[in-house]
């Protein structure tokens, strides 16, 4: 193999790799009290996400290609209204937009019949002590898909896998009507961080959760409303 094809291959493994194999830079999820009021009583919602990937690469031919394919699998999965790609002075930046189902699930149990690999998912709070005062908790979950989906990944390279846990940015927006008061942990708010976190929003936050121990486990946020 002569070296500009080692080049090629290097280059087309570290595209892979980067995109889906490491996190997304963040992922931004919108939630209004409208959303979780009516997937509690048993509406099926989907709300909005963002999320960016960084990737150290030239936009010639050979990503272009892997790109259409990596796209198009993506679709077989996940509700998608942007799929973009942008050049910078450091590599590129992938933006997708889509849809994320967002469920309640007493029990915690997502149904089998959930499309998308992952699921945003209300369960009720069975934790009790000093989180009794919240009746429901918020998490993101793989779902029974999840296999399929990595699997498809992993056929398209060997060395493909997505990562189970992501960087979260939750927007959380609440009416004037609707008393939203939320406990969470390890969180970031308003450019401090914060261990514990307790508060009634009014309006609207932000609580960015990323990094530590949500290398390993999801974000988890309790909620009564």
């Amino acid at each position: 193999m002569t070296m500009s094809q080692w080049q090629r291959l290097v280059i087309g493994i570290g595209t892979v790799l980067l995109l889906f194999g490491c996190k997304a830079d963040l992922v931004e999820i919108q939630i209004k009290t409208k959303d979780l009021k009516e997937a509690i009583a048993g509406e099926q919602m989907a709300v909005e996400f963002e999320a960016e990937f960084s990737l150290m690469s030239e936009y010639d031919d050979e990503t272009k290609g892997q790109m259409n394919v990596l796209e198009k699998s993506v679709e077989n999965y996940i509700s998608l209204e942007e799929f973009d790609i942008s050049e910078g002075d450091f590599g590129l930046t992938i933006t997708i937009e889509g849809e994320i189902p967002l469920l309640y699930a007493p029990d915690g149990k997502i149904p089998s019949n959930i499309e998308s690999p992952w699921a945003i998912v209300i369960s009720d709070n069975q934790d009790g002590g000093s989180l009794s005062g919240y009746p429901y908790k918020l998490t993101i979950a793989t779902t029974a898909r999840f296999s399929a989906f990595e699997g498809e990944l992993q056929n398209i390279n060997f060395m493909l896998s997505p990562e189970q846990f992501q960087p979260i940015k939750f927007k959380l927006r609440s009416s004037k009507d609707d008393q939203l008061k939320i406990f969470t942990g390890a969180v970031e708010v308003g450019g401090e961080s914060r261990v514990v976190y307790e508060t009634e929003i009014s309006k609207r936050i932000t609580l960015t959760m990323k990094g530590g121990v949500y290398d390993r486990t999801s974000q988890v946020i309790y909620f009564s409303i």
